[in-house]
């Protein structure tokens, strides 16, 4: 059991660090080991059947689907293709150098470079609602001499991704067809965060023309004809490391649009460009640093050009759009990982499945019903103390405002667990103050619809929140959301970090509002038809790699990005219908607005768009008290208390 319990520990302080540590899985999370189904993880024993059972299976089966995996360490030796047989599957190894998922040498069927073939085929059902894969901690060996492998095939919409995965060739050659590939229509959005890959021709290859698709923290060694290639998606890609003597990054062909954030290149030859971007495809540029390469960029978008600099602070592809003036610099806002977390002894961790609901009473306008509401006992052991509130796949009633505050400091849920609170008007959680820095809210990733707000951030710790709708009172706080559905995002004068978020609702102007803060963005994918990042008051936003898919319009036309005496850059592509008001700015009571005619290539990409002003008026924020509703206006969420003010 000690194990167990240090293996829950650590998945905790690992929510958005998973590349640090290492962990097993507690038996009541609700993951099936695959050594119970008797795969043997010996290196020796070929446990492709077991595989193909287990991943293969879906809901129609007779005895269900099988969602949620666990790999113990072990090295498991197959000699063919694992195809996942359904949505939303969560994958978890022990760690990722003790889990092996290796390709037996010189496997029939892996031989074709022209005919590539995966190790892993996640991917499953309709290309667009292929929801929530997710793949964490291991390793992917496709062996020697299977020049035609590919160690992974990828595909998840909305949320899902990989965390702290490695996929390599043990060719002496380095011989492979591609690392990890997304070759299925409209892959994403999804995220891939601390992911490495050694050897084969291409290291990733990102295909079709959405829905886009988010990186961070990658490592690329030893490939044969390119580090990264995108062909059509929308790519945000930021903290790239790649040793190589080929380039680096291949950026090819219209509709491309790829946001570059951040890299260190080294390796190449004299001869060699880091960077290519061709066939009119767009690119920015941020932050490249280069070591070896002759040739840090070679450009044919337009016409070709050459960078030989052994730094590339800014570049665009197609220059800077702007509406007032042309800066040339981007903002600088910070580009910051969330804290770890420190949950303390697990023996004191709370299971709330053992929690005892009591009867409430529900009325509506024609019955009366007993439900079971177990707020009254979530809210009684936070008060009581505990610090880690935990909970196994399930369903939790929740009929009340859950408080966090005292010593709470990680509330969170299994991918199955679903906590369903029911207090229309009002938040699901308020985040108070309490005894940690940080506090960690993880439990579902819907947006929510049987209540006003799921987060009400009334205090200034550091919040990692998972998903859901968010609002805060008390500014000059720090929010780190990752992999989220999320809808509406509300930020007033806080500091805030995103990586892969998808908002999409109709009822919100605009999905996510900066008032007086710092916004950070990587990667964001939305639908319907509404304004989608509003910049007020001051606030600085930047976001690299924006996917705007305006799939129809029913509510009416409306603007995508608002800048209202405030700065932002913007690197997006709006694809679908068009916004006719693609950046609507005003400054001192004047406003000018981009339209499609003015951007700046084909296929409505936007590399790079920027608006930053000098000597910004910050005004104080608005207080709003805990549980208090927000009237929407057209452009902006306003408290109906606006007159009242707190200093900073």
């Amino acid at each position: 059991m000690k194990s167990v319990y240090l293996g829950f520990a650590a998945m905790l302080v690992s929510f958005f660090h998973a590349y640090s540590l290492e962990y097993a899985i507690p038996d009541n999370f609700g993951y099936v080991n695959i050594k119970k189904f008797g795969a043997k993880g010996d290196g020796v024993t070929d446990d492709t059947k077991i595989f193909e059972e287990v991943f293969g299976r879906s809901k129609d089966h007779k005895d269900g689907p099988i969602r949620s995996i666990y790999l113990p360490n072990g090295t498991y030796l197959i000699d063919g293709t694992i195809k996942w047989g359904d949505k939303k599957k969560d994958v978890r190894g022990e760690s990722r150098i003790g889990v092996v998922v290796k390709l037996a040498d010189s496997c029939d069927g892996f031989s074709d470079p022209d005919n590539p073939q995966p190790v892993l085929q996640v991917e499953y059902g309709h290309p667009a609602q292929n929801f929530c894969q997710t793949i964490r901690n291991l390793t992917v060996d496709i062996g020697k001499n299977n020049p035609g492998a590919i160690g992974m095939t990828f595909h998840t919409n909305n949320y899902g991704g990989i965390w702290n995965v490695a996929v390599r060739s043990s060719d002496p050659d380095k011989r492979g067809a591609i690392g990890l590939a997304f070759l299925y229509s409209a892959p994403g959005p999804g995220i891939v965060s601390d992911f490495s890959v050694d050897g084969f021709d291409i290291g990733i290859s990102v295909h079709h023309s959405m829905f886009s698709f988010t990186f961070e923290k990658i490592t690329l060694t030893d490939q044969r004809v390119a580090g990264f290639e995108n062909k059509g998606n929308i790519v945000a890609l930021g903290r790239l490391i790649s040793n190589n003597s080929v380039p680096a990054v291949i950026n090819r062909g219209e509709p491309s649009l790829m946001s570059l954030a951040g890299a260190t290149l080294f390796g190449g030859t004299a001869d060699m460009p880091a960077v290519i971007n061709t066939g009119n495809a767009a690119m920015l540029l941020k932050d490249i640093a280069l070591q070896g390469y002759g040739i840090a960029l070679r450009d044919s978008a337009i016409n070709t050009m050459e960078i030989r600099d052994t730094v590339i602070p800014v570049y665009s592809s197609h220059g800077i759009a702007s509406l007032y003036g042309h800066p040339q610099k981007l903002l600088g806002l910070e580009m910051q990982d969330p804290p770890l977390l420190s949950p303390g002894s697990p023996k004191k961790w709370l299971n709330a499945a053992k929690l005892k609901a009591v009867k409430k009473k529900i009325v509506s306008d024609s019955s009366a019903v007993v439900a079971k509401d177990l707020g009254p006992a979530i809210q009684k052991a936070i008060d009581k103390g505990a610090r880690v509130i935990y909970f196994p796949p399930g369903n939790y009633p929740v009929y009340q405002t859950i408080h966090i505050r005292n010593k709470l400091t990680c509330f969170i849920g299994a991918e199955n667990a679903r906590l369903t609170t029911k207090v229309p008007g009002k938040p699901a959680f308020i985040i108070e103050d309490g005894t940690s820095e940080t506090v960690l809210l993880d439990i579902n990733r819907s947006y929510g619809c049987r209540y006003m707000v799921w987060a009400f951030h009334a205090s200034r710790r550091t919040l990692i929140l998972s998903g859901g709708s968010y609002y805060n009172s008390v500014p000059g706080g720090k929010v780190f959301i990752e992999d989220a559905i999320s809808c509406p995002l509300i930020f007033d004068r806080q500091r805030v970090w995103v990586r892969q978020v998808n908002p999409e609702k109709y009822k919100y102007d605009p999905s996510i509002t900066n008032r007086g803060g710092d916004l950070w963005v990587l990667g964001l994918k939305t639908e319907k038809d509404r304004p989608v990042i509003g910049t007020y008051d001051g606030g600085r936003t930047e976001m690299f790699g924006g996917a705007i898919f305006k799939n129809r319009e029913r509510v009416g036309p409306s603007e995508a990005f608002i800048i209202n005496d405030a700065a932002a850059v913007l690197s997006y592509r709006n694809y679908g219908l068009k916004y006719q008001g693609q950046v609507v700015e005003t400054r001192d009571s004047l406003t000018r607005m981009l339209r499609p005619e003015h951007m700046p290539t084909s296929s409505m990409r936007m590399p790079l768009f920027i608006s930053q002003q000098k000597g910004l008026r910050v005004p104080k924020p608005l207080v709003r008290k805990p549980g208090e509703t927000l009237v929407i206006t057209s452009v902006l969420y306003i408290p109906e208390n606006d007159s009242a003010e707190i200093e900073l």
